[in-house]
């Protein structure tokens, strides 16, 4: 490993919680959008 101390681990571990909640909501924002316009198809047609 590289040199990881305990500052810069409390500093990296937050902000890649961060980043791995932002791409959470994105993917499933991604799949819900599909799902309700999969939906909204089905009605129209």
């Amino acid at each position: 490993m590289f040199g990881v101390d305990a500052y810069s681990f409390e500093v990296l571990v937050p902000s890649l919680i961060g980043v791995a909640a932002m791409a959470g909501v994105m993917v499933w924002a991604f799949f819900k959008v599909r799902h309700l316009m999969n939906d909204d198809q089905k009605k129209h047609h």
